[in-house]
């Protein structure tokens, strides 16, 4: 009688925690990123204007509630702290007004007023490229 060693069948195993890992670290980098993006973008009501194509992302984003305060980057602004934020990102751009490229995002309901002071204070700094945001109608 001959004995033969039974065969070990081998089942491979696939070990799933790297891939759940890499999983959840895409969806907090995806959260982080739309947090970000969003910092910028206050809820206004734009103006509507028939526009021909989207415009590119702004160096500087300058929001403009309806009752007429600047924000920027989230924080309400003063026309003083407003004018050192454009300074400053001036100087580090090698004090280069053309540059920079600020985008304006007025509510429609704001007052003209503080639009114009700030377009006034740009022009003061030779701010040449000035982007104004508006709602294209459906």
């Amino acid at each position: 009688m001959r004995l033969t060693k039974r065969k070990r069948e081998t089942i491979a195993v696939m070990n799933m925690t790297p891939m759940i890992d890499v999983a959840f670290q895409l969806i907090i980098f995806f959260m982080t990123v739309t947090q970000v993006s969003e910092l910028n973008r206050e809820r206004l009501e734009l103006p509507l204007q028939k526009g021909s194509e989207d415009q590119k992302p702004a160096i500087l984003t300058i929001n403009i509630d309806e009752r007429g305060e600047f924000i920027v980057g989230g924080i309400p602004r003063s026309m003083s702290d407003l004018i050192g934020l454009v300074g400053d990102e001036l100087t580090r751009l090698g004090d280069d007004p053309d540059r920079l490229t600020v985008m304006v995002r007025a509510d429609r309901r704001a007052a003209c007023e503080p639009v114009n002071r700030m377009v006034e204070a740009l022009s003061r700094l030779r701010i040449a490229k000035l982007r104004f945001s508006v709602q294209v109608p459906e």
